[in-house]
């Protein structure tokens, strides 16, 4: 793996931190203070669990009933050794996912002191599978985890309000006591990605994030219009459209939100994995009719880019435009110098191209 990534990718060079919309970021030589990809050690009962959640099973007609309950194991980093509690998540990801997604929580006391003091809640990218685009669209590949990444520091580039993030590789060791022996007890390294849990990211700002059945039940949340036209911008930059946005909150999808101390509420955007930054994949929309001369990959990217002009306030769509016109130099340095395959960056450059042009023609 070592041999693969040093061939395939190029180091991280620094960008400018953010200041507007941004997580505060701790000092000191803790997990997330640093940019290099970081190797871990999970030991835990994996695929106990994965075959709780029946992970990687579409749904059907009579979709599974998909448990996902906390279940104890460790965590290992440079020398030291903690205990932690892990649960399998994920929604649709679960569908076409047989590796899911994972979060781990650490207890205040084992992390005092160490590296992990100020990151007691953790979301894990992983790799989904060995390979090829799944039923609803997700690259099913390690090489997904370090291109998403990108996606997150191009957030906080844009000074979004941002989870902190960095590459691992992670060494699995599952620990189950499974009937068949060929099942468990097996040991895999892929690459994955750390990054804050949303309840992190809010005591960070003083805040509080909102449950889920709290955002499910917003009817009134009155979100800054011109945020939610700026994130809305974000998702067409990355090609993403597993999302759902509204200025009342309602019907939001892959949203999380918190609420400031002045409890104004802040929707934050989240789950990537079916992006094309991610996937290299397009899903086309617009009608045929719309600029049938074009790539597929331009068409979507000036249909949605028109959309979102369309249905904004001139003034409103103007300053969010101005806002990415402002960051296009950092973020094309940023996909030139981020650490991730070659093909990966290719797409996402001329993706981000594409973009760009898409908000010119609207000057």
């Amino acid at each position: 793996l070592e041999n693969y990534v040093s061939q395939h990718t190029q180091p991280t060079e620094s960008i400018e931190e953010p200041l507007f919309f941004r997580s505060r970021v701790s000092e000191g030589g803790r997990i997330f203070d640093h940019s290099a990809t970081v190797a871990i050690i999970l030991s835990c009962p994996f695929q106990q669990h994965f075959d709780l959640a029946f992970a990687g099973l579409p749904d059907g007609i009579f979709p599974p009933v998909r448990e996902k309950p906390y279940f104890d194991g460790t965590l290992s980093f440079g020398e030291e050794t903690w205990p932690v509690r892990m649960r399998v998540r994920g929604n649709s990801s679960l569908q076409e996912c047989p590796f899911p997604k994972l979060k781990l929580k650490i207890n205040s006391k084992t992390r005092e002191g160490t590296p992990l003091e100020n990151a007691r809640e953790i979301k894990i990218g992983s790799h989904c599978a060995e390979g090829g685009l799944g039923n609803i669209g997700r690259l099913r590949h390690e090489l997904a985890t370090f291109r998403e990444v990108v996606l997150y520091e191009g957030r906080q580039t844009l000074g979004f309000i941002s989870p902190r993030v960095r590459r691992a590789t992670i060494e699995y060791h599952d620990t189950s006591d499974l009937d068949d022996p060929l099942r468990s007890e097996w040991k895999l390294t892929k690459m994955a990605f750390i990054m804050d849990h949303v309840e992190v990211i809010a005591e960070h700002l003083n805040g509080r994030a909102l449950e889920d059945e709290e955002v499910a039940a917003l009817s009134q949340a009155q979100f800054s219009e011109q945020l939610i036209i700026e994130l809305q911008l974000f998702h067409a930059m990355v090609g993403n459209w597993d999302y759902a946005l509204s200025t009342d909150g309602k019907g939001l999808w892959n949203t999380e939100v918190i609420e400031m101390p002045d409890k104004a509420l802040v929707p934050v955007a989240g789950d990537f994995d079916l992006a094309a930054w991610v996937t290299g994949n397009i899903r086309v929309v617009p009608p045929r009719d719309f600029l049938p001369e074009l790539e597929d990959i331009e068409r979507q990217i000036r249909f949605e880019t028109g959309r979102i002009a369309h249905e904004s306030d001139i003034v409103v769509f103007d300053t969010a435009r101005d806002r990415f016109m402002s960051k296009r130099a950092e973020l094309e340095l940023l996909v030139n110098t981020a650490e991730i395959d070659i093909e990966g960056r290719d797409f996402i450059r001329h993706h981000l191209e594409l973009f760009f042009e898409s908000l010119e023609s609207f000057r």
